[in-house]
């Protein structure tokens, strides 16, 4: 079974891509805990 995979427009592949959404949605859910955990 062949895989093709596409050239992403944005990095050299879709593994990068899909690693950076990921490092974005967690940096994003722990700044958001820090700053309920801050006006408590």
């Amino acid at each position: 079974m062949e895989e093709l995979e596409e050239k992403s427009p944005i990095l050299k592949s879709w593994r990068n891509v899909y690693a950076l959404v990921i490092g974005v949605l967690v940096a994003v859910i722990v700044s958001l805990y820090f700053f309920t955990q801050h006006y408590k």
